[in-house]
């Protein structure tokens, strides 16, 4: 049984086959594009001059002419099959009269002579990227899909320069359908930078939410594709398909409490993030306070945590070493649905001013330290010492 072929028909409709090899031929046509690139860099024309004979040369130029008329939708000329004929004279072994043979073949209608030859120039050259290209547009072509990826994950790696990333676009979006992950799966499991790439865009399309957890794993909640996916999820109002998430990446903890400053991937999403910039510095010390540097040239968000605070009332206390100046911070929380301000506290405000309500429609919130622009641009060095967020007990 091939790998994809012989459940796929039967499971999906051709308006669903169609859709497939429309994305696949589109980032398999980017990989022609750039191997066609590839050979002209090396100035066949310049070293057939030199050497006439030579088959390097003379295969290079032919297959720029062929590849030419390939892409206009016209008959390759008779020179250019002459060169190829003549290559396969001079060196028996050559892969080139091979693809060209393959690719007659192919447009003959004859499609098993042609993988057949096409198999068999890989067995000459398995680094043959035109081979890898037929190959995955002629499994394409038949719904073998599961056969194509293996090739179109060769082109991926080879092709520099973002080559490989419409191959990344086409399996994301041929992701979309859990059913199809077991096809894939092994690939992105041995190619690290392409699951990266398509876990990324997987991340970006709410109609792959399904998909994305079922490839999540352990050691995920670091990357920044699973902390967008998890809060473009709670954005939306998916709190569910939000813990679920956390549940694939092996995350546990609720989200109802504040955790340490140093606490990481080992918290997932649901901890401190310091967003990096040219306002100022954010230092976070293992047991110790959270140093800070702001240069006050434009307001900040210097730290922020995202909370799943179920609905009422808490109590907010934070304490710093020393008093700093009090219109230079500020404490803001907001839900994280819709953004809309639930409190705003600034540093050195009374205890008993520092309540926050949670409504029952804001299943998720985020607090952050803000830096304010003041008068005049000044540098403030601050040490955080201590953060709770605290449900308030109702007096009986």
């Amino acid at each position: 049984m091939r790998g994809g072929e012989a459940a796929g028909p039967a499971r999906r409709s051709p308006l669903a086959w169609l859709g497939v090899a429309a994305v696949l031929l589109l980032a398999v046509q980017a990989g022609r594009s750039a191997f066609i690139a590839a050979e002209g860099e090396r100035r066949p024309a310049a070293a057939h001059t030199l050497w006439p004979s030579h088959p390097v040369p003379q295969a290079t130029l032919a297959l720029a002419s062929i590849g030419t008329a390939a892409r206009e939708g016209k008959a390759p000329d008779q020179e250019a099959l002459e060169r190829i004929r003549s290559v396969g004279r001079a060196d028996p072994l050559a892969v080139d009269p091979l693809l060209v043979a393959a690719t007659a073949r192919l447009a003959a209608g004859d499609r098993q002579g042609g993988e057949k030859l096409l198999k068999a120039a890989l067995r000459r050259e398995p680094r043959s990227s035109a081979a890898h290209f037929l190959l995955a547009d002629l499994y394409v072509r038949e719904q073998r899909v599961g056969d194509a990826l293996s090739h179109v994950a060769v082109l991926g790696r080879r092709i520099r320069g973002g080559g490989a990333e419409p191959f990344a676009a086409a399996l994301a979006v041929y992701l979309r359908d859990p059913a199809r992950i077991a096809d894939v799966r092994p690939m992105l499991q041995t190619d690290r930078a392409l699951r990266q790439s398509v876990m990324t865009r997987l991340a970006q399309d709410p109609s792959a939410a399904t998909s994305l957890r079922l490839l999540t794993g352990r050691g995920d909640s670091g990357e920044e594709w699973f902390r967008n996916a998890f809060e473009r999820q709670l954005a939306g109002g998916d709190v569910g398909g939000a813990r679920a998430l956390l549940a694939a990446a092996r995350i546990s903890g609720g989200g109802t409490a504040l955790t340490p400053w140093a606490a990481g991937d080992d918290a997932g999403p649901l901890s401190w993030r310091f967003p990096a910039g040219s306002d100022g510095v954010v230092e976070p010390v293992t047991g110790g306070p959270l140093r800070l540097v702001f240069y006050g040239r434009a307001d900040a968000s210097l730290a922020d945590h995202l909370l799943l605070l179920p609905a009422g009332r808490y109590r907010f206390q934070a304490q710093f070493a020393g008093s700093p100046p009090p219109e230079t911070f500020e404490w803001r929380v907001t839900c994280l649905q819709g953004g809309r301000a639930l409190a705003t506290w600034p540093v050195g405000a009374p205890a008993s001013t520092q309540m926050l309500d949670v409504p029952a429609d804001c299943p998720a919130q985020r607090v952050a330290l803000w830096g304010r622009l003041g008068e005049f641009p000044k540098t403030t060095s601050a040490e955080l010492t201590r953060v709770v967020l605290a449900p308030m007990v109702a007096a009986r």
